[in-house]
């Protein structure tokens, strides 16, 4: 029996800040990258240190954050993240629900 690690896990989805913006509560926010996994968890590569997202993605109060293209096309809409860790500009998210755009 084959055994898989979680940490070697590919994204299911996977974003770049050059083609996506995330917004959450009606404020967009750039990113590096944005890899969304099937076991509720996701990892978001912010820009700097100092992103203002810090202050309204927190540790305890649930968000919604929608994934959407530059050209306006909302892709994915995750439900009740949060940040589980942070480590610098690496963060590491869970989510209760994923949603995406047909």
């Amino acid at each position: 029996m084959d055994s898989v690690n979680v940490s070697e896990e590919m994204p299911s989805f996977s974003f770049s800040g050059k083609s996506h913006r995330i917004f959450i509560e009606g404020r967009g926010f750039d990113f590096e990258s944005f890899d969304i996994y099937n076991n509720s968890t996701a990892s978001l590569n912010l820009m700097n240190l100092d992103d203002p997202l810090f202050t309204i993605l927190d540790f305890e109060e649930p968000r919604v954050i929608y994934v959407v293209s530059r050209l306006g096309q909302n892709d994915l809409i995750l439900q009740g993240c949060i940040f589980k860790s942070i480590n610098g500009s690496e963060s590491k998210l869970s989510y209760s629900k994923i949603q995406t755009e047909s």
